[in-house]
């Protein structure tokens, strides 16, 4: 069975957006899979991939690292599953990929970052405070002023997504898809970490991600 190495919390907390990402993909396509829990400071679970990041997909005869390499491997080896259903599904998949980690996560970065400590344990927690806040040179608290206008940012720059959404029902079209998915984890990643008002009661990807979360559930 397919072994998936996902970014773990405390009290078993998973979190990561791009772990999630392919969780639902896997969840959505039938495809049986078993998680293996990684905390931040569990480097040595996965040495074996010789790089320091997960998702890490491991199957009978090697592993495969990064969301996007993982779907593709998934594309590749499920052909009856049909993960990208075309070409243009593929692109279209491609630019979310790089559009939500490039553009969306650090806008919702801003937002949780302060309240990510609160679900970690243990050295996990030193570790993140230590290699983030190198990386923005300053506190997590920095941005605590500018969540509201963060949240604002965001909701704008989503509104191309809210718009297929509505047209459509999903951004695959009338059904999930790899599309979805894709999308999915940066919503995930907010609601697991944080208790902020990310999206209005009314907003149909507020609807959507929903649906979805009762997919990620089963």
């Amino acid at each position: 069975m397919l072994k998936l190495y996902d970014l773990s919390g405390k009290n078993d907390l998973r979190f990561s957006p791009p772990c999630w990402n392919v969780k639902l993909c896997l969840i959505q396509n039938n495809i049986e899979f078993i998680t293996i829990p990684v905390k931040f400071t569990d480097k040595n679970k996965i040495a074996f991939s010789k790089q320091k990041l997960v998702p890490i997909l491991d199957y009978k005869d090697g592993f495969v690292s990064d969301s996007w390499n993982i779907i593709n491997w998934l594309n590749e080896n499920y052909p009856e599953k049909k993960i990208f259903t075309n070409n243009t599904s593929r692109n279209f998949s491609y630019f979310l990929y790089h559009w939500t980690s490039r553009q969306l996560l650090p806008i919702l970065f801003k937002i949780i970052a302060h309240d990510i400590p609160n679900i970690l344990e243990g050295n996990d927690v030193e570790y993140y405070l230590k290699t983030r806040e190198e990386r923005i040179k300053g506190p997590i608290t920095k941005f605590v002023p500018f969540i509201s206008s963060s949240i604002e940012e965001f909701r704008k720059s989503i509104d191309p997504i809210r718009k297929i959404i509505i047209n459509n029902g999903f951004i695959s079209g009338e059904k999930p898809g790899v599309e979805d998915c894709i999308f999915f984890g940066n919503l995930k990643w907010v609601d697991v970490c944080s208790s902020c008002n990310l999206l209005e009661d009314e907003d149909p990807i507020y609807k959507w991600y929903n649906s979805l979360l009762k997919i990620s559930n089963q």
